[in-house]
């Protein structure tokens, strides 16, 4: 089984790419879509402070490491529990962050409807809940548990949800920073980087993003950020 278009915007709206290295929440040096020294049989080098890659790059990294790694990960678990195309999608979402999904399933002993459930017990780093692993963990149990039918690929896509104006204040949540995006897409092209706890105003909404106007070196930036890092104040 292969991962889905579905699973792989999945993760990437969640990792977000960045292009030089950055130290995680927990001080883990991370690159690209969250590639990290754990990923070095991928990558065949170490992630160091002061490293640059290609978007390029990222993609192959993130499509390997799924491909060789975490979907293999998930897969070894499969007769037992002859997974659908989402449970296998939420999974490798799963696995790509946490390492495996080993202790999800207790190696094999736990049930479909106590995996689904304990998803969502993952959602600390050095010992404290995450908003932003809190909001993962939620849409990974919502994939999980959603019925697939192979029909669901030929289903056309349904139209973007229309921007919807809104006005309030809220602060980055993202202890690495959170992205601007020149759109409301985590492969769009980056505008700038808000600091953890940054006070915004977001004027629009748009599939669980927002809109917000900043000052990014001596000019207003007009641009979109993840509303999975936002907390409203």
């Amino acid at each position: 089984m292969k991962i889905s278009k579905k699973g792989i915007e999945l993760i990437k709206g969640f990792e977000g790419c960045r292009l030089t290295t950055y130290e995680d929440s927990v001080g883990v040096p991370t690159i690209g879509y969250g590639t990290t020294n754990a990923d070095r049989s991928i990558t065949g080098i170490e992630i160091k402070k002061g490293m640059t890659i290609s978007q390029e790059q990222a993609e192959d990294w993130l499509a390997r490491s799924i491909d060789k790694k975490y979907g293999p990960n998930v897969m070894k678990y499969d007769r037992l529990y002859h997974w659908n195309q989402n449970q296998f999608d939420a999974l490798c979402s799963f696995a790509y962050n946490i390492g495996s999904i080993d202790q999800l399933v207790q190696y094999g002993t736990r049930s479909i409807k106590e995996i689904s459930a304990y998803i969502l017990a993952y959602d600390k780093a050095g010992g404290k809940p995450l908003p932003g692993l809190t909001n993962r963990r939620i849409a990974e149990k919502e994939l999980f548990d959603t019925p697939y039918s192979s029909k669901d690929e030929e289903t056309p896509s349904k139209p973007e949800t229309p921007e919807k104006k809104v006005s309030y204040k809220g602060r980055v949540t993202a202890r690495n920073g959170l992205n601007i995006r020149k759109k409301s897409d985590a492969g769009s092209n980056k505008l700038g980087l808000l600091a953890y706890n940054t006070i915004i105003t977001v004027t629009e909404e748009k599939n669980g993003w927002g809109k917000v106007t900043v000052k990014v070196g001596n000019k207003n930036v007009v641009g979109w950020v993840s509303l999975n890092y936002v907390r409203r104040e």
